[in-house]
């Protein structure tokens, strides 16, 4: 019996890192871009949480059982315009990119392709907070990171999508989204989960939509 947990101790990293690295989704000619009701009034600073059907999702759902969401990113607003800065895997538009933290409107982010299901939800922030995070956000864009696949919290140079949101807020507010809850694979670092953030009691539902 213990043999066969340290071989699947071993199998599990590889698995869970060959699910999200080596997949993307197939339906984006069909896909269709999501229109935020009006009534909707968002904020710089507000999590986006969404969950799919790709592989990538699933590969989430899988380990992350406590949330209906499987990935996060943060609003922020350039030039009047809602963006979503996220760090997500195989969503290149070419096969030539590298996997990189993106800048995209909010409509893409929750394109059909890619939202079954997604939520807005708001930590509370004075304006001094949103335009602190507008600002770190843009810069730490403008240094276009790689996404990281090594999933590696101590390492800010490349960050994936939890570890992005959670990264912003601490660095920039001193704020922990995550209220140090972590997720433990073996062989793998400490890991941040869309779950881990959404435990947040601090969080308030402002819209959610479920295709």
């Amino acid at each position: 019996m213990r043999k066969v947990e340290t071989i699947f101790g071993l199998f599990l990293p590889l698995f869970f890192a060959i699910c999200l690295m080596t997949t993307g989704c197939n339906r984006s000619d069909l896909a269709v871009e999501y229109v935020i009701p009006d009534t909707v009034r968002l904020q710089t600073g507000d999590l986006v949480f969404r969950r799919g059907e790709s592989r990538e999702s699933r590969t989430v759902t899988t380990f992350d059982r406590k949330s209906d969401y499987t990935h996060v990113g943060m609003v922020v607003n350039v030039d009047g315009r809602w963006m979503v800065l996220h760090a997500v895997p195989n969503e290149r538009a070419t096969k030539q990119e590298k996997d990189s933290v993106k800048l995209e409107p909010i409509g893409v982010f929750f394109r059909s392709d890619r939202a079954l299901m997604g939520g807005i939800y708001r930590y509370p922030l004075t304006p001094d907070d949103t335009m602190r995070l507008l600002h770190d956000g843009l810069q730490l864009y403008g240094r276009h990171p790689l996404f990281d696949g090594q999933f590696d919290l101590e390492d800010t140079v490349s960050l994936y999508c939890t570890e992005l949101v959670w990264f912003l807020y601490h660095k920039t507010l001193r704020i922990d989204l995550s209220e140090d809850r972590r997720h433990h694979l073996p062989l793998f670092p400490e890991l941040i989960f869309c779950s881990d953030i959404f435990e947040n009691k601090q969080l308030t539902e402002i819209f959610t939509f479920e295709r």
